[in-house]
């Protein structure tokens, strides 16, 4: 991901102000987008853009749910790497997600999950032996703010993150992101 004058270009799709389903048909035309463009591009090891998809409930729902924006969101996580396009996707809550993202997603970072049924849906998406699992204890006890993460070659590690140096106070207006350019 190379810079322009120092700074990495950035593109913000809100749709904060949109009702559920113009919501879900804005995204799956832009994920479809997204998706033409990744498959025009040659292969690389190498990261050439980011995409960040915070708060994913409802639009990669598990099975029979199918909005417009699942399929291509699905089909990202499971081809855009190859293409140098990583994912970057955030829940609250693992059962919002099929399962089929999960499985694809390298890098995990999982903070404190309260109940049996979403550390059970975790370690099942990292693929491991539900009573073999060490993720499942590890997110039972951990303390708010801490992560266990599991890269890619399936190392754990703890990480207590600093401080945010913002007030997580919502969503941005649509003022304030015009502000950012």
């Amino acid at each position: 991901m190379s810079s322009v004058e120092g700074k990495t270009p950035a593109t913000i799709v809100s749709v904060a102000h949109l009702d559920e389903e113009s919501r879900l048909l804005a995204l799956g035309v832009v994920l479809e987008e997204t998706l033409s463009w990744v498959r025009s591009l040659p292969g690389t090891s190498q990261l050439r853009a980011l995409i960040v998809f915070d708060e994913v409930f409802g639009f990669m729902p598990p099975s029979p749910r199918s909005p417009p924006t699942k399929r291509p969101m699905v089909s990202l996580m499971k081809q855009a790497r190859a293409y140098g396009v990583g994912c970057l996707v955030a829940t609250q809550n693992p059962m919002d997600l099929d399962y089929r993202a999960l499985s694809n997603a390298g890098t995990w970072m999982l903070g404190r999950l309260q109940t049996d049924a979403d550390r059970a849906r975790v370690v099942e998406g990292l693929g491991e032996d539900k009573k073999k699992s060490p993720v499942a204890g590890l997110l039972k006890r951990i303390a708010p703010r801490w992560f266990v993460v599991r890269d890619a070659k399936g190392e754990l590690s703890i990480l207590h993150p600093r401080w945010a140096m913002s007030y997580l106070r919502g969503p941005m207006t649509s003022q304030e992101i015009r502000r950012l350019g």
